[in-house]
């Protein structure tokens, strides 16, 4: 009998796309199908995201392939809706935490990929990008201030350090975007002083040294440089148990490229910085423990430089992968502390106007999937402080309006702005 209903709808629902070519009432007939389905998804015979597959592709501007082999994340499009009348999402999903992120890699074995993106084209001028995750839901609204300072009050959060290359940073650059919108000020502070190198008075700050005690290298990305800032706020009342005057939060994005590699060395003991030949074990031992260590990282995965300009450039040579990835494994269940919530953020694709984009993204994809194997104990753990993230590769793929033809490696902002906002939703929720 349910079969027989669903039939019918599916049908009904072809038969008036050709009656009606509004928008608006497309979606409500979205509204009518999806209610009548959420009764399975309590019972839990559907996942709640999986209610977008079972509508229409066609019928709703469907773009890009339904499956992307193993994987497969949909997108439809809603055009010339006005912004006062975007429809409320259909779907109501529990809210995304790192805890429920955690439990879909013990179930499935892979970091979290599958869902819908819905693209909003407003007034044929402007997008707005929402994912749909298969077990989980994010706000299609934005972030708003007393949302963002009740969060970084309560969980007192005085430090979040983004690390990677320059993707990494532009997510950074986003996160700041959003705390500017949201707090009294950010502002700043300092940047690495070397162009394209790593400058050791950066991350030695006041400590003296001769430059024979070091061996700071290229970083091989251009405008990478490491920098930090410093955001301020007071809460009120209404934000938490109690006020807090002049609460700060100091942003910094780290440079890194490899796995593991020797770019920055410690050859002597210098103060509480001592002798090392891996920049990792720098970063994560001494270097954050000088001040207060990192409240949130996020950490990006380095495989992008890595097929350009590392161990991965050809076919066939993703196996090199495991010894370094194990030793980053070690060097962060040794150094991070408890108090310290980590996120892995896999890349993005490579736009397809890169020339050898053919064999890199395969590539990138099978870097993600050892990653993701090597990882997945504690990645899946409910008893670690290290969460996974969506997998980046195949949430941007369907995404060709938001990639860069002419910067291959890279999306534009509004990429960033969305992802940002979804990483701070995800740790407040938690």
């Amino acid at each position: 009998m349910k079969r027989k209903i669903f039939a019918f709808l599916v049908s009904l629902t072809l038969v008036c796309s050709t009656m009606f070519l509004n928008s608006e009432i497309v979606s409500q007939k979205i509204v009518v199908f999806v209610n009548y389905y959420m009764k399975d998804v309590y019972r839990g015979n559907i996942v709640c995201g999986e209610l977008w597959e079972r509508i229409n592709y066609t019928e709703l501007g469907f773009t890009g392939s339904p499956n992307f082999g193993k994987y497969a994340v949909a997108m439809y499009e809603h055009l010339n809706w006005k912004s006062s009348n975007i429809p409320p999402s259909p779907i109501t999903c529990p809210a995304c935490t790192n805890l429920l992120l955690k439990e879909v890699v013990r179930n499935n074995h892979q970091i979290p990929f599958n869902g819908t993106w819905l693209r909003y084209v407003i007034n044929k001028t402007t997008d707005r990008y929402h994912f749909h995750p298969r077990f989980c839901s994010f706000s299609e609204k934005a972030l708003t201030k007393r949302y963002v300072r009740r969060c970084l009050a309560m969980k007192n959060i005085r430090k979040l350090v983004t690390i990677g290359d320059s993707n990494s940073l532009r997510l950074m650059n986003a996160i700041v975007r959003i705390l500017s919108t949201s707090l009294d000020s950010c502002k700043f502070v300092v940047i690495e002083s070397w162009s394209k190198k790593s400058d050791p008075k950066y991350y030695l700050r006041n400590v003296p040294f001769n430059l024979s005690d070091v061996s700071f290298l290229d970083y091989t990305c251009s405008g990478c440089a490491s920098r930090r800032y410093i955001c301020s706020y007071n809460t009120t009342g209404e934000d938490t148990e109690r006020k807090i005057e002049n609460r700060k939060v100091e942003l910094e994005q780290i440079v890194n490229t490899k796995i593991i590699d020797g770019g920055r060395r410690i050859k002597v003991k210098l103060g509480q910085f001592l002798p090392t030949n891996i920049s990792q074990e720098f970063i994560l031992r001494d270097y954050f423990r000088a001040e207060h260590y990192p409240d949130i990282i996020l950490y990006q995965t380095p495989f992008t430089h890595e097929i350009y300009f590392g161990m991965i450039k050809t076919p066939g040579t993703t196996g090199r992968l495991w010894e370094p990835l194990k030793k980053l494994r070690k060097l962060i269940t040794k150094y991070v502390p408890s108090t310290t919530a980590i996120y892995w953020l896999p890349n993005q694709d490579i736009c397809e106007s890169d020339s050898r984009a053919s064999f890199r993204n395969p590539l990138l994809r099978e870097s993600i999937d050892v990653f993701s194997e090597e990882m997945e104990s504690i990645l899946g753990s409910p008893s670690n402080n290290i969460f996974p993230f969506f997998d980046l590769f195949e949430l941007s793929r369907p995404i060709k309006s938001l990639h860069l033809v002419k910067d291959p490696p890279h999306l534009q902002p509004k990429w960033y702005d969305i992802i940002a906002k979804y990483i701070l939703e995800l740790h407040c929720n938690s």
